[in-house]
């Protein structure tokens, strides 16, 4: 460092969410490629996470999946890593009645993810659908990501099956360290 120079901070990498429609592909599952450790190690971090499996009530989710609220669903609890760093919170919700004594229920549900394994078990995937948003962290958001403050972004899809839905994912990503991109055909 040269005196009266200063000190530079390198600006933090960005985890870069690539096109929808490409990272849920049938080709990638078929290839073993998740969306987010396939997209992350392809930007050059190296990709982790941890997950949680619990079951619960439906309650506050019976609308979406169209089931009693005393139905139970299989929570899939995960914590996305870049180099060590998390940078997501995924908890995917599914109809127990789909997952019961599958590998959906295990921590490792094989090659391919959960969609694979959907896909396996009779459920054609036909649509995904997306809502993003922002908002500020929770505390219990900024303990798991890590963060002081600040917005984060908010992504729920929905993955159909012929107009069921098999899966609701609520994503949670620091909007400092995450950036969405989105492409579709004009006209």
């Amino acid at each position: 460092m040269r005196h009266g120079v200063g000190v530079f901070v390198a600006p933090p990498r960005v985890v870069k969410r690539l096109d929808s429609r490409e990272r849920l592909s049938r080709a990638r599952r078929e290839r073993n490629e998740g969306a987010f450790l396939a997209e992350a190690a392809a930007q050059g971090f190296t990709p982790s996470s941890s997950v949680q499996v619990w079951f619960e009530p439906a309650q506050d989710y019976a609308e979406v999946f169209d089931v009693d609220e005393d139905a139970e669903l299989c929570v899939r609890d995960r914590v996305m890593r870049a180099d060590g760093q998390p940078v997501m919170l995924a908890v995917s919700r599914l109809p127990r009645d789909i997952t019961r004594e599958t590998s959906l229920e295990q921590v490792d549900t094989g090659p391919g993810g959960t969609h694979a394994r959907l896909e396996e078990l009779g459920f054609e995937l036909t649509s995904h659908e997306e809502i993003v948003g922002a908002k500020t962290a929770s505390a219990s958001e900024r303990s798991a990501l890590g963060i002081p403050d600040g917005p984060v972004l908010t992504v729920q899809r929905r993955t159909y099956s012929h107009g069921r839905v098999v899966e609701l994912n609520t994503m949670v990503m620091p909007a400092t360290m995450y950036e969405l991109r989105y492409s579709w055909d004009a006209g």
